[in-house]
């Protein structure tokens, strides 16, 4: 079914103006017909659903939640029992990391991915629109360069799966009925039948297509690496491009070879349209260089990914940058309130019940009802829970948000960090407790004593990576590097899948000398800090603890 982008973004922007200034009403209706309809579940039973005639009952009555209190219920869901935690059946599991390595899932249901279609999908065209207003449709929109893929991949009892940002086209072409006639990359190409790394296969369509008019991603950091890889290979894309052909220093399975050969022959007049561009001032503006119709690009970016935001600002000059959504696999809380604004997300009133618990409180331990979405404060910092459309219920996000302005009577936030601290280069997330398992799986394996690790990230290579430095006992001639990657690949699916797809390089290990974490914790000391109850440092998130660990390590 071919999209009409333009009545799907109008739709989308007049439902949020919509509810901008009803937010209160809009929550309370929203959550009484959650509590209404899944009354029957197990859980619903088991909290009094039926029994809830106000707010205040429910967060009285229903704990605040993670995902350890849902575990049996999903696996009971996954089994096939109905009315577990929704009447509703999921008809998708997103796959996330639990903290013992294990793959996490997490239903979603069809409600949830509506309002998915709706607010992060319509709503963007609804925008590109508005900053285009004086442009004819005709002009606006047209070839997209998907920067992702959709491999379709399915559960034992036959549901779709797979990451929350590749769930919506899944779910659109469930039956093969997405239109991708609109995309600059044939349809096998989105939805390929395993994850494999295609960008030179994406790259080279892009590339074909002139008349390019958008770039759409999910993080910035994508974007940029694509990007990087076009201005790094320029000289071999367009050899291949002239000849038609598909270099051998490519690394791509046969059969994709044979299909870009297939697909795309010589095409010399473009090659030679590209070669005109001077190479020695490219990257400055490549975007609008190479194709000179594209309005925007779509990519979650800002201060926390401030490194790969600025350089998608180099290669997209003068175009503009949608910072898409804020979200997570268990819902899509915000929207960009508009194009080229980072930073500044409306929580839009149905994505789900938002509570908040104000940040001072938790510091303070004072014990107060959480806030609701319409009584925040404008520069305040709050602790996120959610209940959402697909069964959880007071869900602790461990996301700390603030308040930056109001969009109606709807905040707009700011995402400022994890409560559980953790790097994250690609949208992987890794969190402590699964650094902790890697490290332990590698302890295993390889006989080391790990006596003391911490991790940064390192952006000094062509792909960024992980730079672990490690104090240990034992051996540490073997390929320790390798064995590690291994151990968090099995302890965070969502950095797997970043390796696969070449986003993070590969993990570097830096040997420390004996004693460094003693001589950390003396200086600390020295500053007067109270060491003897601390944990252990794991994660280098100042230039100061960068600095030391460095002059700490072994020397060859």
């Amino acid at each position: 079914m071919k999209i009409d982008y333009a009545r799907l973004g109008q739709e989308a922007l007049e439902r949020l103006r919509a509810t901008k200034e009803n937010v209160s009403q809009v929550q309370e209706d929203m959550l009484f017909d959650l509590l209404e309809r899944n009354k029957s579940t197990l859980y619903g039973k088991k909290y009094r659903f039926a029994e809830i005639r106000r707010i205040e009952e429910f967060q009285e009555n229903v704990p605040v939640s993670s995902y350890k209190n849902y575990e049996e219920y999903i696996n009971n869901v996954i089994q096939g029992e109905k009315n577990i935690l929704t009447e509703e059946e999921p008809v998708y599991f997103c796959i996330s990391s639990g903290t013992t390595g294990e793959a996490k899932y997490l239903p979603l249901t069809k409600t949830d991915l509506e309002i998915q279609y709706i607010y992060a999908y319509g709503i963007i065209y609804g925008m590109v629109m508005e900053y285009y207003m004086e442009l004819p449709e005709k002009e606006i929109f047209g070839p997209i360069f998907q920067i992702g893929e959709f491999a379709k991949t399915y559960m034992e009892n036959g549901k779709m799966n797979g990451i929350r940002s590749g769930s919506l086209y899944q779910w659109l072409d469930r039956e093969g009925g997405f239109d991708a006639s609109d995309y600059c990359v044939p349809k096998e190409v989105l939805f390929p039948e395993t994850l494999e790394d295609l960008l030179y296969v994406k790259v080279r369509f892009a590339l074909a297509q002139p008349g390019l008019r958008a770039i759409h991603g999910v993080f910035i950091n994508r974007a940029a690496g694509v990007m990087d890889y076009i201005y790094q290979n320029w000289k071999l894309l367009l050899q291949d491009m002239e000849q038609g052909s598909v270099d051998e220093k490519i690394d791509l399975a046969d059969r994709w070879k044979r299909y870009v050969i297939q697909k795309l022959p010589p095409d010399p007049l473009r090659a030679q349209q590209l070669r005109k561009l001077p190479y020695e001032n490219l990257r400055q503006g490549m975007i609008g260089k190479i194709w000179p119709e594209v309005k925007y690009v779509l990519a979650i970016g800002g201060s926390t990914f401030s490194y790969y935001t600025n350089k998608v600002k180099e290669y997209a000059g003068a175009i503009p940058i949608h910072y898409f959504a804020y979200a997570a696999s268990e819902g899509i809380f915000g929207i960009a309130r508009k194009i080229n604004e980072p930073d500044a997300y409306i929580l839009f009133p149905e994505a789900g019940f938002f509570e908040f618990i104000p940040l001072s409180v938790k510091e303070s331990g004072e014990i107060t009802r959480p806030k609701l979405l319409w009584q925040l404060c404008k520069g305040e910092k709050y602790e996120l829970l959610f209940t959402n459309h697909s069964g959880l219920y007071r869900y602790r996000m461990k996301d700390v948000i603030e308040v930056v302005d109001w969009y109606g009577k709807a905040p707009v936030v700011k995402f400022c960090y994890r409560l559980n601290q953790m790097i994250n280069l690609a949208g992987e997330k890794s969190n402590l407790e699964q650094l902790e398992e890697a490290v332990k799986y590698f302890e295993q394996k390889t006989g080391i004593v790990v006596k003391g690790y911490c991790v940064q990230e390192d952006v000094s290579g062509i792909l960024p990576r992980y730079l672990f430095y490690m104090e240990c006992r034992g051996k540490t001639d073997v390929n320790v590097e390798e064995i590690l990657e291994d151990c968090l690949c099995s302890a965070n699916y969502e950095y797997k899948c970043c390796r696969k797809m070449r986003e993070i390089g590969s993990l570097q290990i830096a040997f420390l000398r004996k004693g460094s974490f003693k001589r950390y914790e003396q200086k600390l000391s020295e500053k007067g800090r109270v060491m003897g109850q601390n944990k252990l440092l794991h994660f280098l998130d100042t230039e100061e603890k960068r600095q030391f660990f460095a002059s700490e390590r072994q020397q060859k």
